[in-house]
């Protein structure tokens, strides 16, 4: 039994699929499948709506609003991207992560320095709408941003049933 539908836009590309056997295929779906299931899992414990992952950073989102940066003495981020790599080269206040009221998520770049969502450039100033499993690269670092749809989901039920409550 497959863990989720099989995606049309996998990850498996045409040319490799072309001299591959099915059985791999459903082998290396069923792989991907159980990754993702893992990372799911892994938000959840951790009581997060999402993570930010990197080759040396893994940091889970649990607020709504999340601040990317290079922290120094005088300013304090959300996720110290300088513990990934050349410190130098991230802006104090690199980026913004904000959930939006339907529980999608948006990256706002607000550093010097072009950021670049699944190859695409978001400038200085301008947001783009962060899915799961988009890869961010910013001055040569790459990340990978996933979201826990049902701790998402439980997230603004909570909200919504709180704002019932102090409405009354």
């Amino acid at each position: 039994m497959d863990l989720c539908q099989e995606n049309p836009d996998s990850s498996i590309n045409r040319e490799i699929s072309s001299y591959q056997s099915e059985d791999i295929k459903r082998k290396i779906i069923r792989l991907e499948q159980c990754a993702r299931s893992s990372m799911q899992r892994a938000i959840a414990s951790h009581g997060a709506l999402a993570v930010l992952y990197g080759r040396h950073l893994k940091h889970y989102i649990k607020e709504s609003k999340v601040i990317l940066g290079r922290a120094t003495d005088d300013m304090d981020v959300d996720i110290d991207l300088g513990r990934e790599g050349p410190a130098n080269k991230i802006s104090r206040l690199q980026a913004l992560i904000n959930m939006e009221g339907d529980g999608s998520f948006r990256l706002r770049n607000l550093g010097k320095s072009p950021i670049f969502l699944n190859g695409t450039e978001v400038a200085t100033g301008k947001s783009s709408r962060l899915s799961s499993n988009s890869l961010m690269e910013i001055r040569g670092m790459a990340f990978v941003f996933e979201v826990s749809n049902e701790s998402v989901k439980q997230y603004l039920v909570n909200i919504a049933k709180n704002s019932r409550e102090t409405s009354f």
